[in-house]
């Protein structure tokens, strides 16, 4: 199907590879309580040929709402995936909702999201809660340790610990995450996850960064950051899904955390590159090194290994997000 005739001025981009059983369960709960919003559905399909044919069959067997299948075929690229999807939504799409191939879509998220951007014109951006079914509560012990080593909530650079932030090591704290003191109505925000929605306005002059490649870390990341600092950004309590964490295509332990600790340094001296942050960046690296060597999870030595070697790559900068 093509779409360029649709009179939808609203659109679901998903960007996916190798992931077709996943892909059908999101769409399944889609189907489940169709939005009432007018919306068309994209999906951006990086998979290898013998699993492209699978998803694409998902795809065309939805028809819940007006939905098309592209094919993607550089080199994967989530970053790239989702500039190339916006590059090719209709013009009269107005609002973009970007989410993943492995989440459970709530009753009623895109229509509070949307109702957001449409009645609110100082907000750029507007995320709902990602529910992570299997993650346990920090205890209040390994809250402080975060605090501390500047991995989560931090008293030093804040007057009053608050969600939604972005520390100096270039760290956050969630406020797409349900609290203790969960409240409704919407929380003003610093950044958003990969599962947000944007107005197509805000997207045309912000693109995600296509130096990321593959996995892209950190992409949603330095994109909301970006916008923050023109637009409101806002999470609304009242839109839901549910992050089933497929297995699927995902790093191990030892190459998430090599991983994430070049794409944060490349984060803060994208956006700081200050001391502060810098020595901010050095003393997380100090509390994850702690957590993963005191750690009683199975992974505990991949990660740690993981961490060393990530370390040794941001001090040789033998990355090409760390080249000058």
């Amino acid at each position: 199907m093509t779409l360029e005739h649709t009179d939808a001025f609203e659109a679901v981009v998903i960007c996916t590879r190798n992931r077709p059983e996943e892909l059908e369960e999101t769409l399944d709960s889609i189907a489940a309580h169709p939005p009432s919003t007018n919306l068309l559905l994209a999906v951006m399909d990086a998979s290898d040929a013998e699993t492209k044919a699978q998803v694409q069959s998902v795809v065309e067997n939805f028809d819940v709402v007006p939905s098309v299948h592209w094919s993607y075929t550089d080199p994967p690229s989530l970053a790239r995936q989702r500039n190339a999807a916006l590059d090719r939504l209709p013009t009269a799409v107005e609002v973009v909702h970007f989410i993943d191939d492995d989440v459970t879509v709530h009753p009623g998220y895109f229509e509070a999201l949307s109702a957001v951007l449409r009645t609110r014109p100082d907000v750029g951006g507007a995320g709902g809660l990602v529910l992570e079914p299997s993650k346990d509560a920090p205890s209040a012990r390994n809250e402080r340790l975060q605090s501390f080593f500047f991995l989560s909530h931090t008293e030093v650079f804040l007057s009053h610990t608050e969600d939604g932030r972005v520390l100096p090591s270039g760290c956050t704290t969630s406020a797409q995450q349900p609290t203790r003191h969960d409240t409704s109505g919407l929380c003003d925000t610093e950044w958003l996850n990969g599962c947000s929605s944007y107005r197509r306005s805000i997207l045309d002059q912000h693109r995600f960064d296509e130096v990321l490649t593959g996995y892209s870390m950190l992409e949603d990341l330095d994109l909301s950051y970006r916008i923050h600092r023109q637009a409101r950004l806002v999470v609304q309590p009242e839109a839901r899904l549910t992050h089933r964490r497929s297995p699927s295509n995902r790093f191990g332990a030892e190459r998430y955390n090599h991983a994430l600790t070049v794409h944060r340094r490349w984060f803060i001296e994208k956006h700081f590159g200050d001391v502060t942050s810098r020595l901010a960046y050095w003393w997380s690296l100090v509390g994850r090194l702690l957590a993963t060597t005191v750690s009683s999870a199975p992974p505990r030595p991949a990660a740690r290994r993981g961490l060393l070697h990530g370390l040794q790559t941001v001090l040789t900068r033998n990355h090409p997000l760390l080249s000058d």
